[in-house]
């Protein structure tokens, strides 16, 4: 962390802040980073959805639209929750790294744990997997709805990533939630560092 860096609350202050300020949010648990001690990832979500099918070949549709995603942004790459598949590896990274992508959730599993470590990839994941996506996957297409058990999170909404979960809320609200979880954050030091 060098001067001049942005460093964004966690998901349980900007979760607090919502509930503060009555937005309406998905919360997700179960999200792990493949960065050891990575910190929270925080910014506007682009969507990419997969789904099983064998006989295709998902990567270079995925590849294309994962580059023509906005600098800053969060890939958030749908494979429905499947962590017995994997929709994320080191040549999507790649491509996610170059376009200038803030990070990437993987509602599913990732693969080439090594690599995506080395390249230093923001990468929150459900699990990993071994296997090629070609012929077990198919690319459906970017600007989706992604649905967690009850909820519906829409392309194009802000999340906050980190260890303890997503949170996922509306992009109007973006302003005054990280406001407000920044202040949050502040509240909480006193509880983490006490007077010695």
């Amino acid at each position: 962390m060098g001067p001049g860096d942005v460093v964004f609350p966690g998901s349980a202050e900007v979760s607090d802040a919502c509930d503060d300020l009555g937005v309406n949010a998905v919360r997700i648990g179960g999200f792990r980073s493949v960065l050891p001690d990575r910190g929270p990832v925080f910014g506007r979500i682009s969507t990419l959805t997969l789904v099983p099918d064998s006989g295709c070949d998902p990567l270079p549709e995925l590849l294309a639209d994962l580059a023509a995603i906005p600098a800053g942004q969060i890939a958030l790459i749908d494979l429905g929750g499947h962590v017995d598949l994997q929709s994320w590896g080191s040549r999507t990274a790649c491509v996610a790294r170059q376009a200038g992508l803030a990070g990437a959730l993987v509602n599913g599993s990732v693969r080439d744990v090594a690599m995506l470590r080395a390249l230093e990839f923001p990468t929150f994941a459900l699990g990993s997997h071994p296997t090629r996506a070609r012929g077990r996957l198919r690319y459906v297409g970017a600007g989706r709805d992604v649905v967690f058990g009850n909820h519906t999170v829409p392309s194009g909404s802000i999340a906050a990533i980190d260890d303890s979960g997503a949170v996922f809320f509306p992009e109007e609200a973006s302003v005054a939630v990280l406001a407000k979880a920044r202040e949050l954050s502040v509240d909480e030091l006193p509880w983490i560092f006490p007077r010695m």
